[in-house]
């Protein structure tokens, strides 16, 4: 099994199932990344010498969330959460080992139905230096809405249930 099959990103790693409920039109948007594409996202648990955290706001996403996104085709998970820690918040982190890796079902809203599933990995990263405005961050201007260190893991945090064990 390939590192970038389902199943076979970090098999050390603890391991959480996730369902995630979108609208059809969502699942569609996201069915080529699944099932032609890695099926696979990877993210950056960013720390620095002081210990502190950064998160980033997205266009997406209703509350903090670790730097992320898809693992392109010819690229490794890790260093995809490198590249998107790099993209989300600026920083070149140094990464780490996996901290944990969420199987995920993708179910329409209104049918009920599995869509597809995907893996979503989060790497331990290390980092120093200032975030810089969000401005200039992202693939695209409107893709990062806010970026900064925190000391402690906000309360408001995207799937913070999930996550926070992790962070």
């Amino acid at each position: 099994m390939s590192d970038n099959a389902p199943g076979g990103v970090a098999p050390g790693a603890p391991r959480e199932s996730q369902s995630i409920r979108l609208p059809e039109e969502r699942i569609e948007a996201l069915r080529e990344w699944a099932e032609a594409g890695t099926g696979l996202t990877a993210a950056a648990r960013v720390r620095d010498p002081d210990g502190r955290i950064a998160l980033v706001k997205t266009s997406w996403s209703d509350g903090w969330v670790l730097p992320g996104g898809a693992v392109e085709p010819d690229e490794s998970p890790p260093t995809a959460g490198a590249r998107e820690g790099r993209e989300g918040t600026g920083l070149g982190a140094a990464i780490d080992d996996p901290v944990g890796v969420f199987e995920q079902s993708y179910v329409g809203a209104e049918s009920g139905a599995v869509a597809f599933e995907a893996e979503y990995v989060v790497y331990a990263a290390r980092a120093a230096g200032r975030i810089p405005d969000a401005a200039g961050l992202g693939v695209s201007p409107d893709e990062i809405r806010a970026a900064r260190w925190f000391e402690a893991v906000p309360t408001a945090l995207h799937d913070g249930a999930l996550l926070r064990p992790y962070l």
